[in-house]
């Protein structure tokens, strides 16, 4: 599945982090231009401190399903701190289209819970939602796909990580970010530079994400009332060609029947 290559990272860093304070974050970002296109981006970091753990961090990850999805894939970069950063992206036409590719990166398991991109409204005045909620249930079985619960009976590590006492906060740490096109009405998240940002809460506990924002094409109102103005100019123009045309053939009948001395 998809979302096993996207939380390798935190897979790993689970596995590690009773031997070090290993740490690996991910921010999703989701951003959706005004005729509905966009793209959705995630970001995941792995600290020095787990690369120095795994040395087969580098080879371990796979990309392969994810470009065989339509995701672009960008190079294993390291980072100002000694870690190593993934940058994946993949576009979409439609508010339909970014919430299948939300629920590709998230899975049946994943934090992202029936989140959903939708717009009304008329091309000059649009409502933009997004709707749904940010849970982590399960602990680590958030990240792993059914098929790995089915052959290993329980979450990679999950032993692991109750015998160690570890926080799951401590060792994951996911944001999830979106820019709507218009001006936000009401959201949950904290807004800055016109984008929302939410934590995803490690505890069991639920963040609803619901927003909505109201976008109005400046751009295709004014053609509108441009098209609307020309074509008032174009019928006054006829209009008043028209009664220059009867004033002359008037004056010219008049002419013609002046009588002639």
């Amino acid at each position: 599945m998809i979302r096993t290559s996207v939380t390798r990272f935190a897979a790993i860093a689970i596995a590690v982090v009773a031997l070090s304070a290993c740490r690996v974050d991910s921010t999703i970002s989701l951003k959706v231009n005004p005729n509905g296109s966009g793209s959705v981006t995630a970001v995941i970091t792995a600290d020095k401190e787990l690369v120095t753990k795994t040395e087969s961090l580098k080879s371990d990850l796979r990309t392969d399903d994810l470009k065989s999805a339509g995701w672009k894939i960008g190079k294993l970069l390291p980072t100002a701190d000694g870690g190593l950063s993934l940058t994946i992206e993949h576009p979409f036409r439609t508010p339909a289209e970014a919430t299948e590719v939300l629920a590709q990166i998230n899975g049946s398991r994943g934090p992202l819970q029936q989140v959903l991109v939708a717009r009304s409204g008329k091309e000059t005045k649009s409502t933009w939602k997004i709707s749904g909620k940010l849970e982590v249930n399960g602990g680590l079985s958030a990240f792993a796909d059914d098929a790995t619960i089915k052959l290993l009976g329980d979450a990679p590590y999950a032993a692991e990580l109750a015998a160690s006492g570890l926080d799951l906060g401590k060792a994951v740490g996911i944001t999830f970010e979106a820019a709507l096109p218009g001006k936000v009405d009401t959201t949950t998240g904290l807004q800055e530079a016109g984008v929302i940002t939410w934590r995803v809460p490690m505890d069991g506990s639920s963040t609803d994400i619901a927003t909505t924002s109201t976008n109005v094409a400046v751009g295709s109102s004014v053609a509108r009332v441009g098209r609307v103005v020309i074509l008032a100019l174009l019928v006054l123009w006829i209009s008043a060609t028209l009664i220059l045309l009867l004033l002359v053939m008037g004056a010219r009948g008049r002419r013609s029947r002046s009588p002639k001395f």
